[in-house]
């Protein structure tokens, strides 16, 4: 228990100091650090940013200021009618009144915007200008926008373009004459431009006569566009009908092409099939004639090997036994008392007989 007091009080102690020797700079502030006591005494050359920094109570003192961008406002709106003065970084101011190059007063709506220079914030404190540098940056902006813009005629006013070069110029400008102040200044916007009543009647009148010359000019600008789409159109109708006629004639000649080139081809292959056929037909009709040939050579040879082997003893054998074979005797009378009579049975005795004995002997060379 004692020790955990004991940690509480340490951590308290070390809180209390560490409030008593650091400062926390607030988010959207830059701080400046000024020494109160010693020899070194005044503003730190140095600005410091959000978190926490060195600064001894009582030693040090801290001065903040906004490091958000400022918005100067000149105008007579709502705006101004409720907050006279400048609020944070909120300056509400009536509107600028000037008389133009060509002796028109008028009033102008203008916007500024600017915001404190890097690492120039203590500057701000050297010079003494932390409560007043608003005051100066506002004075000189009256002074340079009444110069500046003045130099302008009603008619350049009325002109965007003459009218955005002229608040970018005057921005460099204020860029240079602000840097005194060590503030930057980031834009200007000319938000609107109040010319006298009867002026306004009649600029209303000029504009409208303007607005009516440009639609003219516009419907001129029309008809002669109309009249040139109308050209071409035509000019790219007959330029496609040629195109097609072209294509038509090219896609004739080349089916044309194409169709010579079909039939030769057909005609080749017919006359390559009718060769090839014939020449078929042709081998078909040599081969055919080569086995004929064959078969009537090997029909010979048969024959004459039949017939060579018919003349010999065993084909004549073979050919008495076949004709006895084949002798057909529907009747036979058989004398019992004639011993020369032979048995029909006996094939040996039927061969001998339709031979003879000379002729189941073999040939000799002298015969």
């Amino acid at each position: 228990m004692k020790i955990a007091l004991f940690l509480i009080g340490i951590l308290l102690v070390a809180v209390i100091v560490l409030g008593f020797v650091t400062e926390k700079i607030p988010p959207a502030r830059i701080g400046v650090k000024q020494v109160v006591l010693g020899p070194s005494k005044g503003i730190v050359e140095q600005d410091y940013f959000t978190g926490l920094v060195v600064g001894i109570s009582g030693y040090h003192r801290w001065h903040l200021l906004p490091r958000q961008t400022h918005f100067l406002h000149f105008t007579e709106s709502k705006g101004w009618r409720e907050s006279k003065l400048a609020r944070g970084i909120e300056d509400w101011q009536p509107a600028i009144q000037l008389r133009t190059r060509d002796g028109n007063t008028i009033g102008l709506d203008v916007t500024v915007t600017y915001k404190i220079k890097e690492n120039e914030a203590y500057l701000i404190l050297k010079d003494g200008l932390k409560d007043a540098y608003r005051e100066r940056v506002r004075a000189r902006v009256i002074s340079t926008l009444r110069e500046k813009l003045a130099e302008l005629t009603s008619e350049d006013l009325q002109i965007t373009n003459t009218r955005l070069q002229r608040a970018s110029d005057t921005l460099d400008i204020l860029t240079e004459e602000l840097a005194v102040f060590h503030v930057v200044p980031e834009n200007l916007f000319i938000r609107r431009v109040k010319f006298p009543s009867q002026y306004e009647i009649k600029l209303q009148e000029k504009q409208l006569l303007r607005q009516e010359s440009q639609l003219e000019k516009a419907l001129t600008e029309q008809a002669g566009v109309e009249k040139t789409v109308k050209t071409q159109t035509r000019r790219i109708a007959a330029e496609a009908l040629a195109a097609e006629k072209t294509w038509d004639r090219e896609i004739q000649e080349k089916r044309s092409e194409y169709q010579v080139l079909i039939a030769q081809i057909n005609a080749d292959a017919e006359l390559y099939s009718q060769k090839t056929i014939a020449e078929g037909d042709a081998e078909r009709d040599i081969a055919m004639a080569r086995g004929n040939l064959a078969l009537e050579k090997a029909g010979a040879l048969r024959d004459e090997l039949r017939n060579a082997a018919l003349d010999s003893i065993g084909g004549r054998i073979l050919l008495a036994l076949q004709a006895v074979e084949n002798l057909q005797i529907p009747e036979v009378t058989l004398n019992s008392d004639d011993p020369a009579v032979p048995l029909i049975l006996d094939l040996s005795e039927m061969t001998q007989l339709m031979v003879g004995r000379r002729g189941l002997q073999p040939k000799t060379s002298g015969n």
